[in-house]
């Protein structure tokens, strides 16, 4: 056993004492670094949306950061009067285009992808047959985009905005590369999970949620949404037969437990999945 070091009898306390300095002043900086990056963050998004024109984007970044603008008018910063006009500006506007919403919003997807479906009128708006619903409050002016298996997003109502929302949640959802060969095995694959979770016999029948949420805690990313778009091609196109077993969807009443396929709405909502021998 090696002895230890002689060393001057206060040397350990005093290397306490700087250990604990430097977590001191290690919390410092990185709290003053925390709000740097959220101070960098405000004038780029602000920049961003002065250049976009989202006028209701401008006003709520504003208001949010009145205790930043407040210290900044106290120090006397040049940007001060640039700032408040820009709000007084986006205000101003804000009524105007709020106003027009339902025409800018229509005149906005003309001929793009997604349609605006023509069952949509003010405060309601859907899209691709229904799967995206858009509800817009006049009150809050803030558009909330949902899709059949929740809410995608909230954000102030301006149409750019908003636009930009529903084509990135509609890319996200229809525009993935898909393998109906791979999804079905996929499916099998976790239809026979559960079964040996639950020891039960291949052909049981269980309900198509214990699929998504063992998917969910298995596979990093996984959406519901996306699941469910990928369900309704297999169900559409095929194909549904893997290894001697073809694929069955069952029906139920509880709409909180059921899926709506998309373009099969039809059939109700499917509630239950079994494999049957072909």
């Amino acid at each position: 056993m090696i002895a230890p070091l002689p060393l001057a009898p206060d040397t350990l306390p005093v290397l306490a004492d700087l250990v604990s300095a430097s977590k001191q002043r290690t919390k410092i900086l990185e709290a003053e670094l925390s709000d740097s990056a959220k101070e960098l963050q405000t004038w780029v998004d602000l920049t961003l949306y002065i250049q976009k024109g989202w006028v209701l984007h401008i006003i709520m970044l504003t208001e949010r950061e009145s205790l930043r603008l407040k210290q900044l008018r106290s120090q006397g910063h040049r940007a001060i009067p640039h700032l408040e006009v820009t709000y007084k500006l986006a205000k101003e506007q804000a009524d105007r285009l709020h106003k027009r919403f339902p025409a800018l919003i229509e005149q906005a997807f003309s001929g793009m992808q997604p349609v605006l479906d023509r069952t949509s009128q003010h405060p309601r708006y859907n899209f691709a047959d229904g799967f995206f619903q858009l509800a817009v409050d006049d009150q809050k002016r803030t558009a909330r985009l949902s899709d059949n298996e929740g809410v995608l997003g909230e954000i102030p109502a301006d149409v750019g905005a908003v636009v930009d929302l529903v084509q990135r949640e509609h890319r996200r959802v229809f525009e993935r590369s898909f393998d109906a060969k791979r999804f079905l095995e996929r499916l099998r694959h976790q239809y026979l999970a559960v079964l040996r979770k639950k020891q039960e016999q291949d052909g049981a029948v269980i309900p198509i949620r214990s699929i998504t949420q063992r998917l969910g805690k298995n596979e990093k990313g996984f959406r519901t949404d996306e699941f469910l778009i990928d369900l309704s091609r297999i169900v559409t196109e095929g194909p549904t037969e893997i290894n001697g077993w073809r694929l069955d969807l069952q029906q139920t009443k509880d709409t909180s437990q059921g899926m709506l396929l998309h373009g099969l709405a039809g059939r109700g909502y499917i509630g239950f999945i079994t494999f049957k021998k072909a």
